[in-house]
């Protein structure tokens, strides 16, 4: 996903984790095995291989780091509710300078929002169930706050945040002349929530991060009055969207398109929570489907530059899945996730293989469960703070360009941003030594998925 102000001000910016944080992980015993290592090398260069399966002590590991993300991900990254990257003073977290990323906040609240419903459906906990009311609070909130009721903002926060204040100000390419103190696509909420400010120009990532939480609450969460909390919420967007053309529009002059993976998703969770109203949307909704499953090539280029559209696709497809209840539709949607998960294996994506395994219930796929399991072993430990990383000039690996090896790098190589797996695994430098703390739900949300899934076993 693009972020406006951050990828505008940052890029070639990009951050990896300590050095330390991998030593301490083999020091404990939680680092992969040799073999374990040798086998993810031959996955991502197509190669045969066994894999042996995580021990107990591994397994005891990851649940323990899986939880520190989460800890830290609760108490640092959601400032207002809503998910962002935080930029600090300094390395005690003393002050924040900036809130980043926000301008992505409603699609990765959605992906928050997803790890929620996963863990809810293994661990049910009055917790789990107020933390997921808590985020549908701010998705009522982001779907009002404009005065164009239906249309879900980028992000909204207090106008006084001097943290949110330095992100909005110039958000949208620079501070708007006619408004002093607000950014070209930041807008003053409407009444009561003047005292709020809102991002928009919402893009379709914003709107299927939302759909992915949403839906999957709805396919995981057995609670009535979430349910239909969620009904409501779908209705509305659902209402102006349809009334806008399938397109995204604020109301103030910004408007993205739809495309059919995106209309597909939201059909699917609009046919859920409501059939009768969306009744017409059946046929057309069963034809994309049918086009979907015709497709070749599903995933795009392991160093494709906007890499992130892979992250979209996937979980668009398990939004749908996750609702699909018509036999013949799922079958043609797993037969999809099956494809996805071949044509991405070298990829060493556990998030992907995740998803893929959870829609499927292929839980023998040796390439998933490698991936799932492998990858987020070998996944730093927090905290996630911003280090230079570069990886040319060094003999273990192999070049197509200055900016891309040829094959999928493990975790603790990467050069990491925001979530790791949307982003290219052949990256080969970045750097920036700043006290930028960005969230781990690369760790939680692919570990509860494989929780449920049955490829990672319980500690």
């Amino acid at each position: 996903m693009s972020n406006p102000t951050f990828w505008i001000s940052l890029l070639p910016i990009a951050l990896v984790f300590t050095a330390s944080c991998a030593a301490s992980a083999a020091s404990d015993g939680a680092a992969l095995a040799p073999e374990q290592e040798q086998a993810l090398n031959a996955l991502a260069r197509e190669q045969a291989f066994s894999w042996p399966e995580i021990t107990p002590g591994q397994a005891q590991a990851l649940h323990a780091k899986a939880q520190a993300y989460w800890d830290l991900y609760e108490r640092y990254h959601l400032p207002h509710g809503l998910n962002a990257d935080i930029w600090w003073h300094d390395y005690d977290r003393t002050s924040v300078y900036r809130l980043e990323g926000v301008g992505d906040s409603a699609a990765w609240t959605g992906h928050y929002l997803a790890a929620l419903a996963l863990r809810y459906h293994l661990e049910p906990d009055g917790k789990l169930l107020e933390r997921i009311n808590a985020v549908l609070d701010k998705y009522d909130l982001l779907s009002v706050i404009s005065g164009r009721e239906g249309y879900l903002a980028r992000y909204a926060g207090p106008a006084s945040d001097a943290g949110y204040r330095g992100y909005y100000e110039v958000y949208g390419r620079g501070e708007d002349p006619e408004r002093p103190g607000l950014g070209k696509k930041a807008y003053k909420g409407v009444p009561p929530y003047e005292d709020l400010v809102w991002l928009g120009h919402s893009s379709r990532d914003t709107y299927d991060g939302v759909n992915f939480g949403l839906a999957t609450t709805l396919a995981y969460v057995d609670d009535a009055a979430v349910r239909t909390r969620i009904g409501r919420l779908v209705e509305r967007v659902a209402d102006r969207l349809i009334a806008d053309g399938w397109n995204i529009v604020d109301g103030k002059g910004n408007v993205t398109r739809g495309n059919p993976w995106f209309n597909m998703a939201w059909m699917r969770t609009m046919l859920t929570v409501n059939p009768k109203k969306y009744a017409k949307l059946e046929s057309g909704y069963t034809e994309l489907c049918r086009k979907l499953h015709e497709r070749k090539k599903l995933v795009y280029d392991i160093r494709f530059r906007e890499y992130f559209a892979n992250n979209l696709r996937f979980i668009r497809l398990f939004s749908t899945c996750a609702l699909e209840t018509d036999a013949e539709r799922k079958r043609l949607l797993r037969e999809v996730a099956s494809r996805m998960q071949a044509q991405s294996a070298a990829h060493l994506n556990a998030h992907f293989a995740a998803i893929c395994t959870l829609i499927t219930g292929d839980k023998d796929n040796r390439d998933a469960r490698a991936a799932v399991q492998g990858l987020l072993i070998d996944f730093p430990q927090p905290p996630k703070f911003g280090h230079a990383v570069d990886l040319r000039g060094r003999e273990d690996f192999e070049f197509v360009s200055d900016e891309y090896t040829q094959y999928a790098q493990l975790p603790r190589d990467r050069v990491p941003t925001d979530f790791m797996w949307q982003r290219s695994p052949c990256v080969s430098h970045g750097c920036w030594d700043l006290p930028y703390e960005l969230p781990g739900m690369d760790v939680f949300l692919p570990y509860w998925m494989g929780r449920v899934a049955g490829i990672i076993p319980a500690p």
